[in-house]
């Protein structure tokens, strides 16, 4: 279950919106399923002239009459705003359960008042599937109290994962977001990120490009420099930035996808793509390694790629697939407890991401996605992450990235089948990192690594009937001859651990 908190000023304005047809007209029969009075009571009217419309104003009175009664007392951003979301492919949860669901969560993070205090008023609602078909709720919660005394949030979004950790085992729910427990949190893509991609015709995000991009570059790279020096070559803008009293340091940088006509580059930090995208977490891949200046980073020049000829790529795909089959069969002889783990697991969601940039060039895809879920599961904690331990696999997962990424990505159908056969070989690494998980116990990557694996299972099942259409395009995964699965639209908000 994923935890969305946001705040503000007007409870009306929110009422409207969750009342109203939604930014993508997902939101159908929208109802109270749970609040701080019986739904029945406070489940407002139809419009009399007009059955899909609500009048909202005694409702939206209810909620803040303590706020009002406050006075200028009253708080700012008073209004929170919570969604609490599971996947599409979650078991379903009826109005019933979803209410219990609501009480629950507003008990735990202290809305619900108790014997010493008075509660905030809230309700929940149910309406429609997100537009990636996720099922969820939203809870609007006033802050204000009947005594007066408002409550406080600290640390409101880690309470929140909290607090659904907990639900999740009371309900029986999936256990599948590890941005819980590892170093990924991250933002998922905003409204008018998904307008633009839209607009511009693009599959996916610049965020999730750049994450993917970004990503794919570090697999295999033995230092600071080589890793500029790919992202360069994979077509990114890259600035670094300088410590504020040091201009000789870089504290942090910046990527951005090369401009369109006429419109503007966007830069995101590798912080913002992704928790264990920052520069200090990268750099602990390189404990010993040279710390480029802002000077060096832009002196970096993009690392040469070879004009392999059709045949040669071919050969360096099959020798990739050849040597990722070893790969399995060597990590079934590694041991949970092994120290070398961390670089492995790590290792392994790098050379999908090269993977997914070879097979998948635009970026959408069931590789691609199964690549930045899979990030989520390898990410060492967020806190006092293990030192780096040399792993001999990790080091040859790096050696086959790279010749992946030299080889460069499928030009002809012809190199179909010899595609497949990589992702294929690479599809195995997600399973071998899943059962990792599983038997150390590490629930919530655990249970991403297995969504990741679902991602990818019609590849292992239907190698046979796959198909490339033009250059660019994803691969597609055919049921049956002629009739193609439907690709998933991008989504706002769309995260593995939020």
């Amino acid at each position: 279950m994923n935890p969305n908190v946001t705040k503000g000023t007007r409870t009306r304005g929110l009422l409207e919106y969750l009342w109203g047809p939604g930014k993508s007209d997902e939101h159908e029969n929208p109802r109270i399923v749970a609040g701080y009075d019986d739904p029945s009571v406070l489940a407002p009217p139809q419009h009399p002239d007009d059955p899909t419309r609500w009048d909202l104003a005694d409702l939206a009175a209810r909620l803040d009459a303590p706020q009002t009664a406050l006075g200028e007392r009253g708080l700012r951003d008073y209004v929170l705003q919570v969604s609490l979301s599971v996947r599409s492919d979650e078991r379903p949860i009826s109005d019933e359960e979803w209410g219990r669901i609501a009480h629950r969560y507003v008990e735990k993070m202290g809305f619900a008042g108790d014997g010493d205090r008075a509660g905030c008023r809230w309700i929940a609602v149910h309406h429609g599937q997100s537009v990636s078909g996720n099922d969820h709720i939203h809870l609007v919660v006033t802050r204000a109290t009947e005594d007066g005394a408002p409550v406080y949030l600290r640390g409101e979004w880690r309470q929140s994962q909290q607090v659904c950790d907990e639900l999740e085992t009371e309900f029986g729910l999936r256990k599948d977001s590890p941005g819980r427990v590892g170093a990924t949190r991250r933002r998922g893509a905003s409204r008018p990120e998904v307008d633009q991609a839209r607009r511009a015709g693009k599959p996916v995000t610049d965020r999730e490009a750049l994450r993917r991009e970004v990503r794919a570059a570090l697999a295999g790279a033995r230092s600071e420099r080589e890793w500029i020096a790919r992202m360069k070559a994979a077509g990114l803008r890259v600035a670094a930035r300088k410590h504020k009293d040091d201009p000789q340091v870089t504290v942090g940088y910046a990527v951005s996808m090369p401009p369109s006509s006429g419109g503007k580059p966007r830069w995101l930090s590798g912080r913002l793509l992704d928790g264990d995208l920052s520069l200090h977490r990268v750099r602990q891949r390189w404990p010993d390694g040279p710390r480029l200046s802002p000077a060096e980073w832009a002196a970096v020049e993009p690392r040469e790629r070879l004009a392999l000829a059709g045949p040669r790529r071919i050969e360096v795909w099959r020798a990739s697939a050849a040597a990722l089959d070893d790969v399995v069969r060597r990590l079934e002889a590694v041991p949970p407890d092994s120290p070398q783990w961390a670089a492995i697991a790590r290792a392994c969601a790098d050379t999908l991401a090269a993977t997914a940039v070879v097979a998948e060039p635009a970026g959408s895809g069931p590789v691609s996605r199964a690549a930045d879920i899979l990030a989520r599961a390898a990410a060492p904690p967020r806190r006092d992450p293990p030192p780096p331990v040399d792993s001999p696999i990790a080091q040859e997962l790096g050696r086959i990235a790279d010749a992946m990424t030299v080889a460069g990505v499928a030009r002809h159908s012809v190199e179909t089948a010899v595609i497949v056969a990589l992702v294929v070989a690479a599809s195995r690494l997600i399973v071998a990192l899943a059962r990792l998980r599983e038997a150390q116990q590490q629930v919530h990557a655990a249970g991403a690594a297995r969504v990741a694996a679902q991602r990818v299972m019609p590849l292992l099942r239907q190698a046979a009937t796959v198909t490339t259409t033009q250059v660019g395009e994803p691969l597609r995964w055919r049921q049956d001859v002629g009739r193609p699965v439907e690709t998933r639209p991008i989504a706002v908000d769309e995260r593995e651990g939020r």
